[in-house]
């Protein structure tokens, strides 16, 4: 079991991600944990233990995706971050690889894609 952090100031979307990964969390495979800003995901990764993931939105107000992408990368080595946004990717690149993301979903979300990049991240 690993924890899947859903970090989107769009709290709608919350329901998409428990749909789609309804089974997983009903098996036992993931805990799946939606954050509604970059400051309640810190605040929950100091409390987490065991394999997690992020996978945050880019663009949320107060501190952005890139900017939580920073804090884990100090804060937290071992936590793996998957960056989604509308936007194209070549803007934020650079950030990504100085910051060690994981990887880029652009919107809308493949959730197929997805649930295949975060479950080969939870098996590395």
């Amino acid at each position: 079991m690993f924890n899947l952090v859903a970090v989107d100031d769009e709290k709608d979307v919350k329901v998409l991600f428990e749909h789609f990964f309804n089974q997983e969390v009903s098996d036992g495979k993931l805990n799946l944990i939606f954050e509604t800003s970059a400051f309640e995901c810190l605040d929950r990764l100091s409390t987490l233990t065991g394999k997690t993931i992020v996978l945050s939105d880019i663009n949320m107000p107060e501190m952005n995706g890139i900017e939580l992408l920073k804090e884990i990368s100090k804060k937290y080595p071992d936590v793996k971050v998957l960056l989604v946004s509308a936007y194209d990717q070549n803007r934020y690149f650079d950030e990504m690889q100085k910051w060690g993301a994981e990887g880029y979903i652009s919107k809308p979300v493949d959730f197929v894609s997805l649930k295949e990049k975060v479950f080969k991240l939870s098996e590395e």
